[in-house]
């Protein structure tokens, strides 16, 4: 070949490689993206708050008379039985009752013993209500192992027995508590009425209910007034939770409503129901000083008492209120969404490029949510998209 034509062909090939490969280097690239795949699975949406424990059914007990208090043996933690003397007080010499005075102690009495008819009354209700409830969840479980009925159903009659028992059990409390009352109030007047008092004048303290010595501000010997408290008595057995939620989560939540209670410090997170909804909010200062308007909310623990016994009087936990719940949902990851005008869309990757959908949204929890329409299970979709992708762009998925 003639070494000048070879000279060309030389060069023609290196420009034609040059050419190329500056070609390829300019060439648009796939983007590379994160992808989710459209799935069927259950879901729910929740609402997750702090809360704390506190004692149901507490009672504080406090001094009949004025009087130098002895020495409390007791301590915090401590289990009294009903009837148990707990503290023992010497009564200051009392002057006579005047005629207004004694008119006071004996309406002070006369409402002790209305308070304990009152008590009886509902103690009597709570009883009967007990055990229709118990009845009702029999018949729905014999119901329920011959086919008949919803699993709903049954865990309404359980919920519905359980609850049941526990407000009996606290009508019981309530019933003591106002006994006890009923005898501080005759013990008042009586001494009151006396004209002098001698060192063998004690009146002894007994405690009204079985419970815990939950606190006990001072175990010192010393002089007290009529009405001062001494400590508080409770049963760890019937705890319940309140939490304070915002007023704009309190509106999405209703009595019965499950919850789940983690955090609490067991190896297992605890089932429980809202009993109660308080109808008043109040102001708090949030740790970054912004005002907000929280609820409490009243939360019965529903598990088996075995599985929380450890768990005390104003310990923390974490309550998950479960606002709705759905099985075989079809949802996407909540990143691949984004607003088009007033309606949402995405993009999905079909045949290595990007297509823009728009859609039906649903329930929307943190992470997931809910699609009415518009896209089908197994479909891949677009998380986290941004500005670079558009219609039609070659996209890539990242390993």
């Amino acid at each position: 070949m003639d070494p000048r034509r070879k000279k060309q062909l030389t060069i023609g090939v290196i420009a034609v490689v040059i050419l190329a490969g500056l070609a390829y280097g300019f060439w648009p690239k796939p983007i590379a993206v994160d992808t989710g795949i459209v799935s069927l699975k259950s879901m729910e949406l929740t609402i997750e708050e702090e809360g704390k424990t506190r004692v149901k059914d507490k009672y504080a007990i406090a001094t009949p008379v004025s009087g130098m208090l002895q020495r409390i043996q007791f301590e915090a933690g401590d289990y009294l039985r009903a009837g148990m003397v707990v503290a023992r007080i010497k009564p200051a010499a009392p002057n006579l009752l005047d005629e207004r005075q004694l008119a006071i102690s004996n309406a002070s009495l006369s409402a002790a013993q209305a308070a304990l008819d009152q008590a009886k009354e509902s103690l009597k209700l709570a009883s009967e209500e007990s055990a229709y409830n118990e009845k009702e969840r029999i018949r729905v479980e014999n119901l329920h192992e011959n086919g008949v009925g919803t699993d709903q159903d049954l865990d309404r009659a359980i919920l519905a027995d359980r609850r049941a028992q526990a407000n009996k059990k606290s009508a019981e409390f309530g019933v003591k508590i106002a006994r006890h009352e009923l005898e501080s109030a005759r013990a008042s007047v009586q001494w009151a009425q006396h004209s002098q008092s001698t060192d063998d004048d004690i009146l002894e303290i007994r405690s009204p209910v079985d419970g815990y010595l939950l606190d006990v501000p001072n175990k010192s010997e010393r002089p007290v007034l009529t009405g001062e408290p001494l400590m508080e008595v409770g049963d760890l057995k019937s705890l319940e939770i309140r939490v304070d939620v915002l007023s704009s989560d309190a509106v999405q939540i209703r009595p019965s409503t499950k919850v789940r209670i983690m955090r609490w410090g067991g190896d297992c997170n605890l089932e429980g129901s809202v009993r109660m909804v308080e109808p008043a909010g109040y102001t708090k200062i949030s740790a970054l000083g912004v005002e907000e308007q929280r609820v409490p909310v009243i939360i019965d623990i529903t598990s088996k008492q075995q599985e929380w016994s450890q768990l005390g009087d104003s310990y923390r936990v974490v309550a998950q209120f479960i606002i709705w719940q759905g099985e075989n949902v079809l949802q996407v990851p909540t990143s691949a969404l984004f607003r088009s005008s007033d309606e949402w869309a995405l993009f999905t990757l079909e045949d290595g490029k990007a297509h823009r959908k728009t859609v039906k949204v649903g329930h929307q929890s943190g992470l997931s949510a809910e699609i009415l329409g518009g896209l089908k299970e197994g479909e891949v979709v677009l998380t986290h998209p941004d500005e670079r992708i558009e219609d039609g762009v070659k996209v890539e998925a990242r390993n």
